[in-house]
Formats: C-alpha cells, structure tokens, sequence
C-alpha cells in the first residue's frame, strides 16, 4: 500500500469507521471537535493548512479558506451534514474542489419528529402538558397514597373549568389528509409513516419524478395552491435556496383549510415570518409546529413563542444519536474510495 494520506476531521467519526479509515490516513481531529465552538476562517485556514483532505461540520469555510486551502494542497472537502450549508458551494465549485456531504443522514430522524409534532397538535398534547406544568388544572397538595376508592377517574373539577373543555378535542389522523411541500428524503419517510397512520398523502415537488411519488404512496400535485383547501396537515420539507426563500407566503395560507395545522421543521426562511403570525391571529390556518426560526435563538418577544396554538421547539428534529451513525459511516466510507482510487458517490452537485 502507499504511503497514507492524512486527514483533519471535525465531524464525528464514530470508533468502527475510525478503525475502517486507520489504514489508509493518518488523523489528526480539529481542536474546537465536541465543543460549541465555531472558528473564525483564519482559525479554520491555520488549522487545516497544507492537508489534502478536510472534513468538516459546522465550521464555515469561507471563499477565502477554500483559495488559501486550495494553495497549501485541499483536493477533497468533506461535510458531516445532509446539506453543507456552511461552505461556500460556489467558491469550491469554481476552484475545483469537490464537496462530499452526507445526504440522507438525518431523513428518518426528522420524518420522525415531523409526524411527532403532527401527533402532537392533533391530540392537544403539548398544550395539554403546558397546562399541567402551569398548574392549572392540578389539585391542591395531598398526600399521593391517599386516595378514595372510586369505579370511575375522571379529571374533572365539579367548581371550575375542566381541561376537557378547555381546549379544542383532539382529531384521529386516521382517514385525515397531508399535504408534503419538498418530497427529498425526508419528505418521502414522512409520506411511508403517514400512510402507515391511514393518512391520504398529497405532495407538491416539481423536481421528482413520478417514480419517487409512487414509490411512497403519494399523489402527486402539480399545483401547490390548488393541493392545500384538500390537506389537513401542511409539512414543509424543503432546502433553502434562492428560489424558497419566503415561498410560503399569504397566498399559501389563504388557501389552507381554517382547521389546519401547518408544520414546518426545514428552515424557517421558506416561509414569510408576517405571512404565518397573520394566518395564526386571523383564523386563517389552526395551528403551527414549528423547530426552526428566522432568528436562532428565537427571541423572548417573538409573538409565535406565546401563541397558544403554537408549538416552537429549538431546532431539535435532526438531533439523534443514530443521525451521527448514518453521517459517520457515509464520511468513512467516502475516505476510503478517495484513498483507494474508488469514485466518490456523495458528491454535492447543486447549481
């Protein structure tokens, strides 16, 4: 075997796909790995000078770290996310250095919290808890081993408001309809997991084609306009771009069922910020899950935060420990197919 290369890493490598990478690289790992640190580009250029190959994270590599990488040596730019938002795509492309990403990686993770959120509202189970939490719909304080025979337990109060009727009732997602705007990957598992809760899934992606819409069960609409009065849950699945950005505005909501609940877990600038929290005051839609913001961390005074049909998580859905296994295992094995001569296969095409 040759001489091995050598790697600098800033993405998890789990222990098995470092011991799949031993004999073909030397590695050495970035030193801000398994910190919230983010580097400046000149940190980033220091640490990462005159290798061949750079895997990174989050880290944001700037046009001047790919033409100064570039001169010290970078053939190969590796990124531990399913869309590497945080390099300069462009840059890279003009200079002549590939981008590996890790498509897919999180597709079953954040399919999974989508569906998660459109059980949630559909059972009133956050406001519920909240609810709970605030106190107000708890007894006063008692021993909890005391407790009067009865045949029937209902949480009721006979002298004041009751949570039964306090909040809208909840809806079967059985027989209920959803509409997938974006049908990638993620928006192709939460169509499978829709369809295996008895959902109708309807799904508006112009760039697929008819195989991948068949291939999760879904009904493919041309028209995203005319697909909304239909859909009883709106799960917005799409990367940002040039070309989503505020794609979600009035006209959207205007369209939307009154009674439905709209979901987004991609970014939250596909959607007009105004255009949601004048459809959530005005009746226009019923509820809104949402695990991204227009500004992270979300302010303390953002009205969406003190909706009481909103539910806002902090960015959580891609979150997993097996997201990090998918990632590792896709970087591991594009290290080795670049040492050993192979074609890499995950490599970042966007125009």
């Amino acid at each position: 075997m040759d001489r091995k290369k050598h790697v600098v890493i800033g993405a998890n490598l789990l222990g098995k796909d470092l011991l799949s990478i031993e004999p073909y690289y030397d590695v050495t790992f970035l030193p801000w790995i398994n910190t919230d640190k983010i580097p400046d580009e000149n940190e980033l250029i220091s640490a990462c000078k005159s290798q061949e190959v750079v895997v990174v994270y989050t880290e944001p590599v700037t046009e001047k770290c790919i033409v100064e990488l570039k001169t010290s040596g970078l053939k190969l730019l590796l990124c531990g996310r399913a869309t590497p938002n945080n390099i300069d795509w462009k840059a890279a492309k003009a200079h002549g250095i590939p981008i590996i990403y890790t498509p897919g990686r999180n597709a079953h993770a954040v399919a999974e919290y989508t569906v998660g959120m459109l059980l949630g509202i559909a059972k009133r189970i956050p406001f519920t808890y909240h609810a709970l939490q605030s106190g107000r719909f708890l007894a006063e304080e008692k021993d909890i081993y005391d407790v009067p025979e009865r045949k029937d337990v209902i949480w009721r109060f006979p002298d004041r408001e009751n949570p039964r009727s306090s909040f809208p009732w909840s809806i079967d997602v059985y027989g209920r309809t959803t509409g997938i705007i974006g049908l990638g990957a993620i928006g192709q598992n939460v169509a499978k997991i829709c369809n295996g809760l008895g959902m109708q899934v309807f799904a508006y992606d112009p760039y697929q084609g008819n195989g991948t819409f068949t291939s999760c069960a879904a009904v493919r609409c041309t028209d995203a306009l005319a697909m909304l009065p239909r859909c009883d849950f709106v799960c917005v699945n799409l990367a940002p771009s040039e070309s989503t950005y505020e794609m979600i505005d009035e006209t959207w909501f205007d369209a939307m069922q009154n009674s439905a609940c709209f979901i987004n877990i991609s970014r939250a600038n596909v959607v007009k910020q105004s255009a949601l929290i004048d459809a959530l005051k005005n009746g226009k839609i019923a509820f809104a899950a949402l695990d991204v913001m227009w500004d992270e961390p979300a302010p303390k005074n953002h009205p969406l935060l003190h909706m009481p049909n909103v539910v806002v998580t902090p960015h959580m859905a891609g979150i997993s420990a097996d997201v990090a296994k998918w990632a590792s295992e896709m970087l591991a094995d594009e290290l080795i197919r670049y040492a050993t001569g192979q074609k890499n296969i995950r490599v970042w095409r966007r125009e």
